[in-house]
Formats: structure tokens, sequence, C-alpha cells
């Protein structure tokens, strides 16, 4: 295993842990900034790089999250949003639009905690 490939896996387990924490802790529940509008799964969690960013924000492409995205999704606003959730392909950005909120939960957290167990036992 090359040294980047276990930088790169850390880096995704740290951000997939405190995503987690930051989802188990209701802080999607808490209003964001200016309470304008909801707040956006990935988008405004500490886990992103751009979460208290008030000037110039860093590239998608240095988050921990970016390679998780279909390459064809990558240069859209939100890649985080274009990764499959699961099996059948749900995505945060597909549930947005077509599903319910607590649909949307259950599957994220169902995603998050999968994946911080596979990279804790990799």
């Amino acid at each position: 295993m090359a040294a980047d490939d276990t930088s790169d896996r850390n880096a995704l387990l740290q951000a997939l842990k405190t995503e987690l924490a930051f989802f188990d802790a209701g802080g999607y529940g808490r209003s964001f900034r200016s309470g304008w509008r909801p707040t956006l799964l990935l988008r405004d969690s500490p886990a992103c790089l751009n979460f208290n960013a008030t000037g110039r924000q860093a590239s998608c492409e240095q988050c921990a999250f970016f390679r998780l995205a279909p390459a064809a999704d990558r240069d859209s606003i939100l890649p985080c949003h274009h990764i499959p959730l699961d099996a059948k392909g749900n995505t945060i950005a597909g549930m947005y639009r077509k599903g319910t909120q607590k649909e949307l939960d259950e599957r994220y957290h169902e995603w998050l905690t999968a994946l911080v167990r596979k990279n804790e036992t990799n």
C-alpha cells in the first residue's frame, strides 16, 4: 500500500467520523448561519473544507469525500451530493429531489456508519 493511499484513507476515515458525529449530535437540525435556507448534508458540516469559508472557497478536489463522487459528477457544484449512498444508486441530490427528509436521513446515516466500519477494518 502506498503512503498516499494510507493518508487518503486516514483523511477519509477522519472526515467520515467528523460527519457522523455532527449528524448524530443533531448538527443538521440547527439553524444555518442566516436561517434563510435549510442546511445541506455535507456542505454545511464541519467535515466540509468550506464550512466556515467567508472568502475564497477551497476546491472540492481537496476534500476527502471527492474521490467517492462518480467521475461524471466531479465538476458539479456539490460533487459530494452525487456519491451513491446504496446499491440502488441513491444520492443526496436525488433524494433531495424525490425522497423525504426522513428517508434521506436514514439512508445517509446507514451509509456513514457502514463506511466508517469498512475504513476502520481496512
